[in-house]
């Protein structure tokens, strides 16, 4: 198990004067991840109990202005290339393995997909990808899987995937009732389930599932239970992210599961899911 850094616990969606991009250390990617926010305005449509996301405050803007991201981007991908980013706080504390750019995320504010700038953004991030020669560089798109089946948003996956592509899709539930009480969308779940199949009949996706406690408890048996029967009923994934409460959550209720119950979670899910590649993910142990 790796220790959270500080610069794994800041993953504000603001940096500098930036408006839309934002460096992070991602436990995930384990290095540098770019992240790109196409909801300036703060909008989403899942409302998650445990989003760290500022939505008290209002937002600093709610157009995306293509040319300025593009500038933005250029930016922080020189500050990594020659190493200045890593002189600032927190990335200052990254540890040596963590200093390598990994990827250029879509995750904001809210749910990159609904954006109507997303073919556009795909396009102007591949475009500079390649003119930067960074081939080994992934452009990932982490998704509540709401819009997986949308004419413009299958049009800039296609994109996204011909250009060394990833596609994290959110799953934190088994059961519709879990689904309601942790991300509380307007969006049937039923609906969620359809994407995910379209989605991985489509493209190799990843699996991204958070597991908290809630008022004091972890998952009941019945809701791992259906977790598991949903996985199994969806065309071959490429592998799941298993992770937990890492930063400060605007409900109480919502909790990080200890190194033991995520352990335990683990081997419950391998036996289950004999075969599918599991990384785990742990909270703060202080």
């Amino acid at each position: 198990m790796s220790a959270l850094i500080k610069a794994h616990l800041d993953h504000r969606r603001s940096w500098c004067h930036f408006d839309f991009c934002y460096p992070v250390i991602s436990r995930r990617s384990r290095g540098v991840s770019l992240g790109v926010n196409l909801n300036p305005d703060k909008v989403c449509n899942f409302h998650c109990v445990y989003c760290e996301v500022d939505r008290r405050n209002p937002a600093r803007r709610r157009d995306v202005d293509l040319d300025q991201l593009e500038q933005e981007m250029a930016t922080l991908l020189d500050l990594v290339a020659s190493g200045e980013l890593f002189e600032t706080f927190p990335f200052s504390g990254a540890l040596p393995e963590h200093r390598r750019l990994n990827d250029l995320a879509f995750s904001g504010e809210g749910e990159p997909t609904t954006s109507k700038a997303f073919p556009a953004t795909v396009a102007r991030l591949a475009a500079l990808k390649k003119a930067r020669g960074l081939d080994e560089v992934k452009l990932v798109l982490i998704t509540n899987a709401t819009r997986l089946q949308e004419p413009e948003v299958i049009k800039g996956i296609d994109l996204l995937m011909a250009n060394d592509g990833e596609i994290w899709a959110k799953l934190d539930a088994g059961l519709e009732s879990a689904y309601r009480t942790f991300n509380r969308s307007s969006v049937p779940f039923e609906f969620i389930l359809e994407n995910l199949a379209f989605a991985a009949a489509r493209w190799p996706i990843h699996l991204q599932s958070l597991f908290q406690e809630w008022e004091g408890r972890g998952p009941s048996a019945e809701e791992l239970s259906a977790y598991v029967a949903q996985i199994q009923a969806l065309p071959p994934i490429r592998g799941l992210q298993l992770y937990t409460v890492a930063r400060p959550t605007p409900e109480q209720a919502s909790r990080p599961l200890g190194v033991a119950a995520m352990d335990a979670l683990k081997e419950q899910l391998r036996a289950a899911l004999p075969g599918l590649p599991i990384e785990v993910f742990y909270g703060p142990t202080a």
